[in-house]
């Protein structure tokens, strides 16, 4: 859930762009195939209407219970559909190794408040500066 949440807020692709294959109609406009059309992943994850106090982090959203009616495709951070990334699986084991390694041996704390965290768009989304943290010993 901790790893859900955190890609929720800060996705590994910010935006996913396509190619529309049909036409298609939405919110009564027509869109023509062959349209380049974008998806902003992180306005899509802090929608108000589909995530309560979308700012916050709070794991708990990801409890079966609290995803009961939520629409599948509210929660895309590696893009959804046939072209998912293939490496999600992966990439989503390797953050659990990592982070539950951290977490046995250190107590982690951010040196910044979260509000002077900033982000930059590249190929994938980036802190703008260092992150700065502090790790404790857990002895």
């Amino acid at each position: 859930m901790l790893g859900k949440e955190s890609l929720r807020l800060f996705p590994s692709l910010p935006v996913i762009g396509r190619i529309l294959d049909e036409d298609i109609e939405y919110n009564g406009m027509f869109i023509p195939k062959g349209t380049h059309v974008h998806c902003n992943i992180i306005s899509l994850h802090r929608r108000d209407d589909i995530y309560p106090n979308p700012d916050v982090f709070d794991p708990d959203r990801f409890q079966p219970e609290n995803s009961l009616n939520r629409q599948p495709y509210a929660y895309i951070p590696f893009s959804a559909g046939r072209r998912n990334c293939i490496g999600q699986k992966f990439a989503l084991l390797e953050e659990k190794v990592v982070i539950s390694n951290i977490l046995r041996h250190f107590k982690v704390v951010s040196l910044d408040p979260r509000d002077q965290f900033h982000t930059k768009i590249e190929f994938s989304l980036r802190p703008a500066q260092p992150v700065r943290l502090k790790f404790i010993p857990i002895r």
